[in-house]
């Protein structure tokens, strides 16, 4: 091998480098767009969602509780059509929580009925509800069971 093919050798060898480089960087830039996206998303169907609600005002006993199983509804239901990863599920619903006054939706009733009726309300088999259901509840049977119960209410 003569100096001028090491040369050229080592010349191609720093383009192809170069090259993975400023891919390895476009995507990581694009995956960081794509996150910031689902995000932005989950919290513009969370305020949608919550927006509409603050609206609408009943006297009747129970009826926050009702209007916000509505809403985790609605949430739950753009939610899944729409996409997006469990831990921005969660955060968006933390947002609808706290615009109804609830600091611990995972300890109320009404989210996981309200996530089983979304759930209902959209096009998803056996298997992706047990999916949905494992990933979201961590396994805790009793909540599993008020999810099914609200998807088997509008099913």
């Amino acid at each position: 091998m003569s100096i001028r093919d090491g040369i050229r050798t080592g010349a191609f060898a720093a383009a192809l480098a170069l090259a993975a480089a400023s891919l390895a960087c476009s995507f990581s830039y694009s995956s960081k767009s794509i996150s910031d996206s689902i995000t932005s998303s989950s919290k513009s169907i969370s305020d949608s969602v919550t927006s509409s609600s603050d609206s609408v005002s009943s006297s009747s006993p129970g009826s926050n509780a009702s209007k916000y199983r509505k809403d985790v509804e609605s949430y739950t239901q753009a939610f899944v059509v729409s996409g997006g990863s469990d831990s921005s599920f969660k955060s968006g619903l933390g947002e609808v929580a706290k615009k109804h006054g609830i600091t611990d939706w995972e300890a109320s009733d009404d989210t996981w009925i309200g996530i089983g009726r979304g759930l209902g309300r959209t096009k998803i088999d056996d298997v992706q509800l047990a999916v949905y259901q494992k990933n979201w509840t961590g396994g805790d049977v009793n909540k599993i069971k008020l999810i099914q119960q609200g998807f088997d209410a509008v099913r």
